[in-house]
């Protein structure tokens, strides 16, 4: 394994002088990090699409669901082999008939437990909150996650990969001590059952994420081998600043462990403002292009959100709230991101048909169906003017 300063455009535009606080801005900008012992992926290989089961309004009979098995699956000819999903920590609290794209929460995350099983995918589950009601202890949620873990697996699709707690330092909204505890509990479940592996963090790379970072890591009492990270402000901002000090705050810079990119998208829309296919592309170049391509970051596995809004409606992004990051903005009509992103690994995805206007997906006061509450939480606001500091 290789260490040392990585440089960044940032650190390139620094004019060189040795005055003490010039220098220290220059110390922190060379942020020490180090090549992963493996090679890192170089193409979008995860699914994190909460509207999977609905798409074209049911899985089951979805043209869509066909197209990306074909095309975008590993068991097809493509790329994606792991699929992953943000639920709700005590879903298992409501009663099931089974699973249903149209059914309440529980009965979404089963339908998506079996769509999943039967794209072959290998399957993520992350833990959150959407009604602002938290685990008041470990000692609550390890039931709640034992729980999902046994459903899953009384399914035929054991869960692989455990995230504990979704993005706690914004989405997530937990303190890091407390995040880390929930990571303690689920790690132990997980070893004593030796069925899952925990993916510990899920940092967003906020500005003020490494002070975050570093208590949670203090915090833990084990020793993770994965790290998730959501370089959302890196993408948009098209800048690494945030994400390499994120990594460089991990114990030992990170090295000798993997780093996941868990949940990326590039935004067509946010809350109200459509950015456009040329935006969401450029955003999708970079990260594609420049993040993945960059040997310190090195990503073992990188899960792209959102890939079609489901029950044939437009995602939803008003200004009240809603973000749109999907590759396709209707079954047949791929947006240009789509086709970087899949270009990625030599291929070609064509677009067949014309964009979607951006006007179908700012509609004010659009009612969302049912099933959407989990995506409409998904993806917290960027800051206009994102800032690297």
């Amino acid at each position: 394994m290789w260490c040392g300063p990585h440089i960044t455009a940032t650190t390139r535009s620094l004019p060189v002088r040795v005055a003490g606080a010039s220098l220290a801005v220059l110390l922190v900008a060379l942020s020490l990090t180090c090549t992963r012992a493996s090679a890192g992926t170089r193409y979008i290989d995860g699914v994190s699409d909460q509207s999977l089961p609905a798409w074209d309004g049911s899985f089951a009979g979805s043209p869509f669901a066909s197209f990306f098995r074909s095309r975008w699956s590993r068991a097809g000819s493509g790329q994606i082999s792991l699929a992953r999903y943000v639920v709700q920590w005590d879903v298992m609290t409501e009663p099931s008939n089974g699973p249903h794209p149209d059914g309440n929460y529980r009965e979404r995350f089963e339908a998506w437990l079996e769509d999943a099983r039967g794209l072959a995918l290998t399957p993520v589950v992350a833990l959150t909150s959407y009604d602002r009601v938290y685990p008041g202890s470990p000692g609550e949620y390890l039931p709640r996650l034992e729980a999902i873990l046994s459903r899953a697996g009384a399914m035929g699709y054991p869960i692989a990969y455990v995230e504990p707690w979704n993005e706690p330092n914004n989405q997530g909204r937990e303190s890091a001590a407390t995040a880390a505890a929930l990571a303690d509990s689920a790690n132990g479940l997980c070893e004593a059952a030796r069925a899952c592996t925990v993916i510990a963090g899920d940092f967003e790379d906020r500005a003020d994420a490494a002070p975050y970072v570093q208590a949670y890591a203090r915090a833990l009492t084990f020793e993770p081998r994965i790290w998730g990270v959501h370089p959302y402000v890196s993408v948009q901002a098209h800048s690494d600043a945030n994400l390499v000090r994120l990594i460089a705050a991990l114990p030992v810079h990170g090295s000798g462990q993997q780093i996941w990119f868990t949940e990326i998208g590039a935004l067509y829309c946010s809350r109200g403002v459509a950015r456009g296919e040329a935006r969401q592309a450029s955003d999708a170049s970079y990260l594609v292009d420049t993040l993945l391509g960059d040997p310190a970051l090195g990503p073992t596995h990188v899960f792209y959100y959102g890939f079609l809004f489901g029950g044939h409606a437009a995602a939803p992004c008003t200004a009240a709230g809603g973000q749109d990051s999907e590759l396709y903005a209707s079954p047949d009509v791929a947006r240009a991101a789509a086709r970087i992103i899949f270009r990625a690994t030599g291929t070609v995805v064509p677009s067949r048909g014309a964009p979607a206007s951006a006007a179908s997906a700012q509609a004010a006061g659009a009612a969302w169906p049912p099933w959407t509450a989990a995506a409409k939480a998904m993806i917290e606001p960027v800051p206009d003017s994102v800032s690297a500091s």
